[in-house]
């Protein structure tokens, strides 16, 4: 069998943390600690002291698990790293199936066209045919990236920070007076069980809608609904606003062991006490309610993990008759799958759901089938911007279909989160425009359509100008939604070719309108190869390996420079070096010192993961000793001069009294791979 990662989805108890101490810091306690806080899904608690175990003896199964616990967290860029860094080391292809996963986290990012180049690997490499049929479903969700709408009339939006906190909000709501409902635990830190803070329980929320059309702060409501003890989520209301469903949920470690459904009635003096649900709860976990029509009748529709579903997570609906329900009944095959069904919504004989059982572009994706009065027709995935490479859920709109809400862990400009930018959900809007202008590229070299390009568009008419971005590994179309009276700049790039771009506007656009362009790019001249001789002792910078401010973490951009160095070290296999890393000179020379050698040291940790020798590096850290501009104390400069004395090099220390390092001719013009 294969490594399977679940991710977590809308599981938003993922960042409770459980306290734990620690009593002594050997290799085998932190593994021990590790482990420990595992058991009891305490994950960022487990990274923590796997990544010092891993510091201590780099055992590749410690970074595999560090990779995994970064991805069911949802940190895929951290995932990444991690997964990359094993991999670099797996010369022999033994570690096949994490390729697979490793695959996974760079379609979860967009990175759709490395994803398919680990994904054809995996499928040729890997003999575990469930996994491979995995590794084809992935594949498939790429591959129909071109084939999906484009949903260019939808506008999606985040919700903003008065709306949003940075552990993460759910289960948006409608009320038919225009106030909105949802959950969250309004919290701006991670929760530790067993901590100082009691109250961490998620709530229900309520956001009035003031004269100006703005969402004001929300309140929890009352003790009737938000029962201390239990998490009080998934709300949702009837099409008369006269009942409102909610599930409460309770805890074991941070994972769901009870969750049950609720009603409130409304009343003059607002929501009634909280009625439990007989009929429908029981012995198993129900969640996500919501009202529809079937047969001509009321029903609820709900998500269930009760015996006799068809993997994980199905969507079930029951009658409702006066106060109470019928049998529930499972939606059957057509709509269920093996793996999971959640955040169901019906409109209008639609059914909306999200899953990740269907070939998709993200990890939950969202999807609808229609009732024709008998029978639902195949799941349709409901396409691009409502769907993105992250999870996206809780799909719904109002009566009138011109706006609604939808959540996803996708990033966006101002978001916060606890733990990385795609860690936690938000609520995100949706508006349909009256007149929609867009934007159709069709990418093109010599022969005709070229896949696999990338194109950046900027709206110069935005301060600091908003970046939208589209890749499409399988395809040479793009589409961008546009606003009007707007200037925008498109950038195409590819591998291989010179990038190209071109302006337009929307200026005086009043009606339906597409702007078409066709972009026919160069390819770029095969590079000759020549050499320079470095000398011992002589400083030789690696370009882009720099550093966020007061981090050691190495980023990714800086790996290729990295890759670059491992090969001269194999080339030279005598050949002892200093690492040497430096800081800016902003804050305190003694700290600056400790930073930069922590620095050095984390690129001396990717050396040795790549498989040199650690008797060939010295890793020194010079502080802010070594300012290479006018960023020195005192001086005012701006973020990207201080980053260039962020930097990492190296010099020849022992071995040969020179090397030769490639360089690349294009054009008489000479640019050095790895140096200055």
């Amino acid at each position: 069998m294969g490594r399977y990662i679940l991710f977590i989805g809308c599981f938003f108890l993922s960042y409770i943390g459980v306290a734990q101490p620690i009593s002594s810091n050997t290799y085998e306690d932190m593994l021990e600690t590790a482990d420990s806080a595992v058991a009891d899904n305490n994950y960022f608690n487990a990274i923590e002291w796997y990544e010092k175990a891993y510091k201590e003896q780099r055992d590749p199964a410690v970074a595999i698990a560090i990779g995994d616990l970064y991805a069911i967290n949802r940190v895929f860029d951290r995932a990444e790293s991690w997964y990359k860094r094993i991999l670099r080391r797996d010369k022999d292809g033994e570690l096949v199936d994490l390729r697979f996963d490793y695959a996974r986290i760079l379609k979860s990012q967009g990175k759709y066209q490395e994803a398919l180049n680990e994904l054809n690997q995996f499928l040729s490499l890997s003999e575990d045919e469930e996994l491979k049929n995995e590794g084809r479903k992935v594949l498939a969700g790429i591959e129909m990236i071109p084939n999906i709408p484009e949903n260019i009339d939808a506008v999606i939006v985040y919700g903003g920070n008065d709306l949003n906190c940075p552990s993460g909000d759910y289960s948006p709501a409608l009320y038919n007076d225009g106030s909105l409902y949802f959950s969250s635990f309004n919290t701006r830190k991670e929760i530790e069980l067993g901590g100082e803070e009691e109250d961490y329980h998620a709530k229900i929320y309520v956001a009035q809608r003031n004269k100006n059309g703005q969402y004001e702060d929300p309140e929890p409501l009352g003790q009737q609904i938000n029962r201390k003890g239990f998490h009080n989520a998934n709300v949702s209301f009837s099409k008369d606003g006269r009942s409102m469903y909610f599930t409460r949920m309770k805890l074991e470690g941070s994972e769901i062991a009870l969750s049950e459904l609720y009603r409130s009635n409304r009343t003059d003096d607002g929501w009634g006490p909280a009625e439990f649900l007989t009929d429908l709860n029981g012995d198993f976990r129900v969640k996500h309610p919501v009202e529809g029509e079937l047969f001509g009748n009321r029903v609820l529709f709900f998500v269930s993990d009760m015996e006799g579903g068809y993997g994980g997570d199905d969507i079930y609906y029951s009658t409702i008759r006066g106060d109470g329900f019928s049998t529930a009944v499972n939606l059957g095959e057509t709509i269920n799958t093996e793996r999971d069904e959640i955040t169901p919504f019906y409109r209008d004989g639609t059914l909306y759901f999200s899953s990740k059982g269907y070939p998709s572009l993200g990890g939950f994706d969202i999807y609808f089938s229609s009732w024709d009065g008998s029978s639902w027709s195949n799941p349709e995935n409901i396409g691009h911007n409502y769907n993105s490479s992250y999870d996206d859920t809780y799909f719904s709109f109002n009566e009138s279909g011109t706006m609604g809400f939808l959540v996803s862990n996708r990033p966006a400009k101002d978001k916060r989160n606890l733990k990385g930018k795609t860690c936690c959900d938000d609520i995100f809007t949706i508006s349909i425009r009256d007149v929609v202008i867009d934007l159709i590229a069709l990418v093109e070299d010599e022969n005709g359509p070229l896949n696999g390009a990338l194109l950046e568009l900027i709206d110069e008419s935005v301060d600091g100008g908003n970046i939208s971005t589209k890749s499409n590994p399988t395809g040479n179309n793009f589409s961008f939604l546009l606003d009007p009276d707007h200037n925008y700049l498109a950038k195409v790039t590819r591998e291989g070719y010179f990038p190209d771009s071109f302006t337009f506007n929307t200026v005086g656009i009043l009606d339906d309108y597409t702007v078409k362009k066709t972009v026919v790019l160069n390819p770029k001249p095969k590079e000759e190869e020549e050499t320079e001789t470095v000398s011992i002792n002589e400083p030789i910078r690696l370009s882009d390996i720099y550093y966020d401010f007061e981090d050691d973490k190495i980023l990714p951009e800086a790996e290729p420079s990295l890759e670059y160095l491992t090969g001269l070290m194999n080339q030279y296999p005598d050949m002892v070096i200093e690492l040497s890393s430096h800081t800016d000179s902003r804050g305190l020379s003694r700290y600056n010192q400790d930073l930069s050698q922590r620095r050095a040291e984390s690129a001396r940790l990717w050396l040795l993961d790549a498989g040199i020798s650690p008797d060939r590096i010295v890793a020194k850290g010079y502080g802010e000793s070594q300012i290479l501009n006018r960023c020195v104390d005192g001086v005012r400069c701006p973020e990207e001069e201080h980053r260039i004395n962020r930097r990492t090099e190296f010099k020849i220390i022992a071995g040969p009294t020179s090397i030769e390092i490639k360089k690349s001719i294009t054009k008489g013009t000479r640019k050095q791979e790895g140096g200055n």
